[in-house]
């Protein structure tokens, strides 16, 4: 029988079959038909148009690859985007009678489940190892290869393969963990001495400054890096008690007082950020006079430690509250001193100009020495009631002015004292071996891992007891004897070459960490049984392994029981905005991950902190929905934001009064809870500016990104991706004068008007955002208006942001099955098939009915035979 080839009607799908038409259900003549009349003019074995054949008699419907193809079929019949609008168009009847009968087959024949084996991901990794051996602060090397994604996730099986760069890298961080447990032995270095003096000392910022013979300091201010200082070459290599002698004087004291010179160990792997105060107090020895004094004592030091250096009682301090009240009492005190400060900071003698940055350190001490000794200095402002006094004092307590000012005031203390002189000082050591850090860790993560020994016990026995615990948690489920004994002999085998008790352990602990028992998921071929689902769970939930109550509930075979399921998942239910399942899904979601990586323009006056702030937003406003049972539709239009009141006024643009009531409890850049009236141009998820800056290049808005990010992550319908074989346009463009009427010259060509007819209008609806999300009512530039009108793809006219809110609100199951498809994706490590994307319409259906609580959304799908399905 010869088929005719007519119009077409699947472009753009990938998958090509050829299928035995002996094989399979034999396709209805009736359906057949409409194939052959809509289809197969571009889809047949002949053209296969985007490789596409769907030339056949019958359809395996057991055959996963050809239940995807038929699956894509459907999905392009039912968003209307095939066939071409330049083809022959299925009446209604006849389109509805292809999409049923591809419907009931694909819903009959699609088994739920088919995840595939999938290893860790490097989140899950991480989180895995800290868990296991209990190592909060654990961090993967710089340089582990980072997942791929798929489908918008990093944890994805299909995207997570295990190449020969990650196995090495697993070997390199299992010998690594094996070390911090059973490190090297460690021999006594021979005893040194060393010396540190003035010209030894580091000088950052203003904290210091070298003058003769001595090293001057003069803040007590917290912050390392602006009061204190240390030897930039006298890193301790062996952990062991020293003799540290401290050679030290007063600098133009002013009065009789000691001086206190505080002396700590501080880890030079610390930030010079760091504050003093986190690291440990060796001594604080005084300083009497100004002949230089030495003081002599012993302390413990650690590996990679040095010493660090801090006048504790000097005059100066960098803390906000202490350093405005002194300025406050020498202004008040010195009206020459605050007319010279005036004439510093502002040059003009007004609030027009103002100096900060550039006075600041030694320029700007040059700047109010000459102006103290010009005997023609302005003093008419002088009092402290004047404007650029009120000024000085709201700068000399913001973060904006105080460092400014601070730095200057360092400079006239190294010139006019008092200040603390360091001469020297002197290491001596190790007198004799301690433990330090390293070594208390390793003893207690000894102590976790082997237990405790039982008298007389032989190393066989302890190895063996050891295994059978720590074996079941490292692979989260019960290991058998023989899984045990096969571990036992090669500690064996290790003793058997005369390596110690403790080599044998650091070897199991790196074959143990390479297994593909914990590095995957689920391995077992059988259906899921509680271990896997409690491992699901708590992955999908915390990142991490299951915890014992999990894993109890698994041993009691209870956890796959849906009232148990439902109340551990209400246990585990993140409820933090830091919490890691918050940041790593809305940040893959919403593709907010990328912000670190987006640098906005200048212009825009958007700051890292600003650019965290977003980022906050969003995390905390996911929370908040879900603690709270949120409506789903407080996604899309809520009457509340949280953002800081210093945020929204400069990128939402509306005011918030802190001293109204008793509402705003933080500071105006804290990150708060704010009321918003429903129906504006801000609030909900789409005008966010995390998500505005992500779907942008720091530089120019793009509306083909957002509209298909909004068809992708918010309406769940994707456009497919633009055929390889489509060249590139050359439209004539003449006369185009908008960005709008620019990309609709370069869409008109019939081979892309299809896909841009439903992302355009959605793209252009959000050019009012500029790459940060800040509104705007000009394209700029060209200070045209912005026309944000257009059509949905079910032909609903739009006029702006607010009618799409207002529809999507009237039609927020679309939103729902669209976040629900994200979260089963992210929590089962799957796309969700025909089959189980019918479960998920259902859930939100029935939770739409119920109240269309998020939070009961997420319980409902968690308790889903799709969730609980291998």
């Amino acid at each position: 029988m010869e088929r005719k080839s007519l119009p077409c009607l699947l472009l753009g799908i990938t998958a090509a079959l050829n299928l035995n038409a002996n094989e399979g259900s034999l396709i209805p003549d009736t359906h057949y038909e409409l194939l052959s009349n809509y289809c197969l003019n571009c889809h047949d074995e002949a053209e296969m148009k985007g490789d596409v054949n769907l030339d056949h008699y019958s359809i395996d419907w057991s055959d996963k690859e050809h239940r995807d193809l038929w699956e894509n079929a459907l999905h392009m019949l039912q968003e209307g985007l095939m066939p071409p609008e330049d083809k022959a168009q299925p009446a209604l009847e006849e389109r509805n009678t292809l999409i049923s009968w591809l419907d009931e087959n694909l819903l009959e024949n699609t088994p739920v489940g088919g995840t595939l084996p999938r290893r860790l991901s490097a989140e899950e990794y991480r989180a895995t190892i800290s868990k296991l051996f209990d190592l909060p602060d654990y961090e993967l090397p710089l340089g582990f290869p980072k997942d791929s994604e798929y489908h918008g996730f990093n944890n994805v099986g299909e995207g997570l393969v295990l190449s020969p760069p990650l196995m090495e890298s697993y070997a390199k961080v299992a010998e690594k963990i094996a070390d911090t447990v059973y490190p090297l032995a460690r021999s006594a270095p021979p005893s040194s001495t060393r010396i540190a003096g003035p010209e030894d000392m580091v000088l950052s910022f203003s904290a210091a400054k070298v003058l003769d013979d001595a090293l001057l300091l003069v803040s007590r201010g917290q912050e390392m890096f602006r009061s204190c200082s240390w030897p930039s070459r006298m890193e301790i290599m062996a952990s062991g008690t020293y003799r540290i002698s401290v050679t030290a004087a007063k600098h133009k004291p002013i009065s009789d007082k000691p001086l206190q010179l505080e002396i700590r160990a501080r880890e030079l792997s610390a930030s010079d950020r760091s504050r003093a105060e986190i690291f440990r107090l060796l001594k604080v020895i005084e300083v009497p006079s100004t002949s230089p004094t030495t003081i002599t004592f012993e302390a413990d030091l650690y590996e990679g430690q040095t010493l660090v250096f801090r006048w504790a009682n000097a005059e100066m301090d960098h803390g906000y509250a202490e350093f405005s009240k002194q300025m406050r009492e020498w202004w008040s005190q010195d009206a020459r001193w605050l007319a010279a400060w005036q004439h510093l900071v502002y040059p003009n003698g007004d609030l027009s100009v103002k100096r900060l940055a550039s006075i600041r350190g030694l320029n700007g001490w040059n700047i109010l020495k000459r102006a103290l000794a010009n005997p023609k200095l302005d003093m008419s402002n002088a009092t402290m009631d004047n404007e650029l006094t009120v000024d000085m004092l709201k700068l000399a307590n913001s973060n904006s002015g105080m460092f400014n000012f601070a730095d200057v005031l360092c400079h006239y203390y190294f010139t006019n004292g008092p200040a603390l002189e360091f001469h020297q000082a002197t290491l001596e050591g190790p007198l004799k071996i301690v433990d330090g850090p390293r070594e208390m860790l390793a003893k207690r993560l000894q102590d976790q891992f082997t237990g405790k020994r039982q008298e007389g016990q032989s190393d066989k026995a302890f190895t063996r007891m050891i295994l059978k615990s720590f074996l079941p948690k490292a692979f989260r489920r019960p290991v058998g004897n023989q899984t045990v004994e096969t571990y036992l002999e090669i500690a064996e085998r290790s003793w058997a070459k005369g390596n110690s008790f403790e080599d044998s352990m650091h070897l199991l602990i790196r074959n143990i960490l390479i297994s593909p028992r914990f590095l995957y998921r689920s391995l077992n071929p059988e259906e899921m049984d509680d271990y896997d689902l409690a491992s699901r769970l708590s992955y999908f939930l915390t990142q991490a392994p299951p915890d014992k109550q999990l894993l109890y509930l698994a041993d009691a075979g209870q956890l796959s029981e849906l009232e148990v399921l439902r109340g551990e998942a209400i246990r585990m239910m993140p409820d933090k905005p830091t919490d890691a399942m918050v940041q790593s899904f809305t940040g893959q979601w919403l593709d907010t991950k990328l912000l670190p990586e987006i640098m906005p323009d200048p212009i825009f006056n958007f700051s890292d902190a600003e650019i965290k702030m977003s980022e906050k937003e969003v995390e905390y406003f996911f929370t908040e929905l879900l603690t709270k049972n949120g409506p789903m539709t407080d996604f899309i239009d809520p009457d509340f934001h949280y953002t800081s009141p210093q945020f929204a006024k400069k990128n939402y643009q509306y005011a918030v009064d802190l001293e109204e009531g008793n509402f705003y409890e933080k500071t105006e850049s804290e990150i708060q809870k704010l009321p918003l009236e429903r129906g504006g141009r801000f609030g909900g998820l789409l005008t966010q500016s995390a998500v505005m800056t992500a779907t942008a290049n720091g530089v120019d808005t793009q509306p083909v990104l957002r509209g298909v990010w909004i068809l992708e992550n918010i309406l769940g319908t994707p456009p497919p991706e633009p055929p390889a074989n489509v060249p590139a346009l050359t439209p004539d463009t003449r006369g185009a004068t908008t960005p709008r009427e620019l990309l609709s010259a370069h869409t008109n060509d019939q081979a892309c008007f299809g896909c841009h007819s439903r992302i355009d209008p959605i793209g252009f609806m959000l050019e009012n955002y500029d790459p940060v999300g800040n509104w705007r009512d000009l394209w700029p530039k060209i200070d045209k208006p912005i026309d944000s009108t257009g059509t949905l793809p079910d032909g609903t006219p739009i006029n702006d942001i607010t009618d799409f809110k207002a529809w999507l609100v009237e039609n927020i199951d679309m939103f729902s099955i669209c976040l629900s498809e994200k979260l089963m994706t992210y929590g089962t490590g799957r796309v969700p098939n025909h089959a189980e994307r019918h479960e998920i319409e259902q859930i939100v259906k029935q939770n739409h009915k119920n109240g269309n609580g998020f939070k009961d959304l997420l319980l409902a799908l968690i308790t889903s035979k799709t969730f609980r399905t291998k």
